[in-house]
């Protein structure tokens, strides 16, 4: 069964020499499910607040970035809370899908707050 309660968020960024503008389309037929919104950071902006967020040296690139629901983007940008990166940074967790699909799930089953109701 799909989980309505999920929204994917991926971000291209130009890190490799093939990361260019015009390679997106292809690249985002691997992410098909509704839930993913494919975004374009020509200025690698996400990349260098995300460097910051993570506090890891270079470029916070090739990271899966975990948020809980109540996570907004308002003056700063929301610290994750788990993430994996494929380049072995040093604060990273090495990635594993289905670690990283357990922890996806258990947010997801996680129970709903109502922020009306904060008794």
């Amino acid at each position: 069964m799909k989980q309505q309660d999920l929204q994917v968020y991926s971000v291209w960024v130009p890190i490799l020499w093939s990361d260019g503008k015009v390679s997106i389309p292809q690249a985002t037929k691997r992410f098909t499910d509704g839930r993913v919104s494919h975004y374009w950071d020509q200025n690698k902006d996400l990349v260098r607040e995300y460097s910051r967020v993570l506090r890891i040296e270079g470029p916070a690139w090739d990271v899966y970035l975990l948020f809980d629901r109540g996570a907004e983007w308002k003056d700063q940008a929301p610290t994750p809370i788990y993430w994996m990166d494929r380049l072995g940074l040093e604060n990273g967790t090495p990635f594993d899908g289905s670690k990283l699909g357990k922890r996806v799930q258990e947010l997801v089953d996680s129970p709903k707050v109502d922020p009306g109701n904060s008794q």
